[in-house]
């Protein structure tokens, strides 16, 4: 093994010709540009998965329970969670909190320009509109509303009815079917932006009281229950298990369940970086093959030289496999290097900008995903190195008098 390691360096120092130099830098070169892209497409698809993810998870919850509703479309019934159920949700090591949610559908007017919109109202706690507040917030406006019916309006919907902080607006709704809808003047208190389209035309944000005073309904009635949890990985199983404990009238329902859509064009973010290292793991065992078998007929005098010597085949395939290795390790080095080192500078400084309208955040994000990152790296290596021992068992046919004799 020394005897082989020892003429592989001997061979990459001294190249024979004047291509194989060259040759061999190129697919150094190659096979480090083709695992950056692979790092690259990691670490900013997975980013790009657990930004969405996260944002999601902090306006929508990971998991939220309420009453059950064979209709979708329709209103959420109030319900109230025993104390006993209330406390386990709080005290599941998985759990990082709760919200109480009251929600009512309501047309939004200006009455001075005349324009209005249907839209949901989200009635949550002090705490988190404070918190959403210092997140998503324009900063111009109060951290949590503070009038009666006051609102927090995102700033799509306050421009398509031309409103601003301090504005009044007024609230169409309908406590129940059939009776005459209600007014009430609405102080815009807040301005916000989520990058989360579909949120932001729809929803205005207001105190859990005001909202239910709107539904008619007890102070301790909400429409659902909004579970965060710590980690999102397991959530469609934690819901499941919810939905068996809670009473047959509620239900538990995924944040996936609810958004199959996003969530499913976010699941082939998976598809195409395994596309993409399979293309780039192509073309780089390529590249590497093609730049073995032209050092081996480079070096055909020698490896007949070497047998007429009493070289074993043995030696010599492992002084072509001790090359192989060491060009596919010089790429794998540089190629990680230049991959995570782009990608911890976009982690850092958040150059590269994208739409919030069709990605849902302004930066591209980057989330290095350890597990993803040395598999890839894993199934480089072993895929490329069984591949190319195909050309380095070319050497065992060839007959010393003829190797000498090559020219």
């Amino acid at each position: 093994m020394k005897e082989a390691f020892f003429i592989a360096r001997k061979i990459q120092k001294s190249t024979g010709s004047k291509v194989i130099g060259p040759l061999l830098k190129l697919s150094i070169v190659a096979t480090a540009l083709g695992m950056a892209l692979v790092l690259l497409s990691i670490t900013s698809g997975k980013g790009l998965q657990h930004a969405i993810m996260d944002k999601f998870s902090a306006l929508e919850g990971d998991f939220t329970i309420s009453a059950y509703a064979p209709n979708r479309t329709e209103e959420l019934k109030p319900i109230r969670l025993t104390d006993s159920l209330t406390g386990a949700l709080r005290e599941a090591s998985y759990v990082q909190s709760i919200y109480p949610v009251v929600q009512k559908m309501a047309l939004l007017v200006n009455p001075i320009e005349d324009a209005f919109d249907g839209i949901q109202i989200k009635g949550l706690e002090t705490d988190y509109l404070e918190t959403f507040s210092a997140q998503y917030g324009t900063g111009n406006g109060a951290s949590s509303p503070t009038s009666r019916y006051g609102a927090f309006l995102s700033t799509t919907l306050a421009r398509e009815l031309d409103l601003g902080i301090g504005d009044t607006a007024v609230l169409t709704v309908l406590k129940n079917q059939g009776e005459l809808p209600r007014l009430r003047k609405s102080i815009v208190e807040g301005l916000f932006t989520t990058g989360l389209d579909e949120f932001d035309r729809q929803t205005i944000l207001m105190n859990q009281e005001d909202v239910a005073r709107l539904n008619g309904w007890r102070a301790d009635s909400v429409s659902s229950y909004m579970v965060v949890l710590n980690d999102q990985e397991g959530r469609e199983i934690i819901s499941s298990y919810w939905n068996a404990v809670i009473p047959y009238t509620m239900q538990a329902r995924s944040i996936e369940d609810r958004h199959p859509a996003i969530f499913g064009w976010l699941a082939l973010f998976d598809t195409n970086i395994i596309l993409v290292l399979a293309i780039v793991l192509i073309v780089a065992v390529a590249n590497l093959i093609t730049a073995l078998l032209v050092l081996i007929i480079d070096r055909t005098r020698m490896i007949g030289t070497l047998k007429a010597l009493g070289g074993s085949d043995r030696l010599i395939l492992q002084v072509f496999q001790w090359l192989s290795i060491r060009i596919l390790t010089r790429g794998l080095v540089w190629g990680n290097a230049l991959g995570l080192g782009l990608s911890f500078l976009q982690w850092q400084f958040s150059w590269i900008q994208l739409d919030p309208e069709t990605y849902y955040i302004a930066t591209a994000p980057i989330s290095f995903d350890w597990t993803w990152i040395l598999g890839a790296n894993a199934v480089f290596i072993v895929i490329a190195y069984l591949i190319l021992l195909l050309p380095v068992r070319w050497i065992a046919r060839l007959h010393p008098i003829q190797s000498i004799r090559f020219s």
